[in-house]
């Protein structure tokens, strides 16, 4: 409304509204029309740096942005020409966009961040890259999570396996026919069975490793049925 003032625009009236958070500011009865065609023109023989603080205008004077997960950018317009002009500049500036006849339309983070770096409005770019580290740090935990979920139940499954064929050998009497170091990982698993197989070599000592355990588990899971 100041800048309307400033400019000597006359017209019979304002009315602000504001609806969803967003306000509108009519203009009643304006005696003055934009030379759009002589705008145009002027705009684009600018320079880069101009036709970036064109853009910056256009943003603030009709544009919106929402929040993520969403990702939307939107410019509002009256009149078709207007929208023209600013698609032409969006397009030089290799902006991503599509329009109808009254909005331009920039969907996608990147797409957005390049908008908002081309007209400087480098916080809201910050915004959407401290979102995006947010996002990657958080995909990344929740996928490590269900890897170490599934591998601990993968690992207490053949535990439990390890454990009920050691305890079927000592049911049958067969355990005390186990060669010495067969024995040794048998009763190792019975007492720790909630150990890694990094684990249980730890516990000899040294003197196995985890291949080596692992393939001693499954030649006393195989005792049985080689009888």
């Amino acid at each position: 409304m100041k800048l309307f003032n400033d400019l000597k625009i006359e017209r019979k009236g304002d009315v602000i509204t504001e609806e969803r958070s967003m306000h509108e500011i009519l203009f009643y009865g304006v005696e003055f029309d934009f030379d759009t065609g002589r705008i145009r023109e002027a705009i684009l023989s600018s320079k880069a740096e101009e036709k970036k603080a064109f853009l910056r205008g256009v943003y603030l004077g009709c544009g919106i942005i929402s929040t993520p997960p969403s990702y939307h950018l939107e410019l509002r317009f009256e009149k078709e020409e207007e929208l023209k002009i600013v698609s032409l500049i969006l397009s030089q500036f290799k902006v991503r966009h599509h329009s109808t006849t009254e909005r331009i339309y920039i969907k996608g983070r990147e797409n957005i961040k390049d908008f908002l770096y081309l007209i400087k409005a480098y916080n809201a770019y910050m915004e959407l890259e401290e979102d995006l580290v947010k996002r990657s740090v958080s995909n990344i935990a929740n996928r490590l999570a269900n890897f170490e979920y599934a591998n601990l139940k993968r690992q207490a499954n053949s535990a439990s396996e390890d454990v009920k064929k050691i305890k079927a050998l000592i049911e049958r009497g067969d355990i005390d026919n186990l060669d010495e170091d067969l024995k040794e990982i048998a009763f190792l698993r019975l007492e720790f069975p909630f150990l890694s197989l990094r684990e249980i070599a730890e516990k000899t000592k040294g003197r196995f490793t985890k291949q080596e355990v692992y393939y001693r588990l499954r030649k006393i899971a195989s005792y049985g049925k080689q009888k």
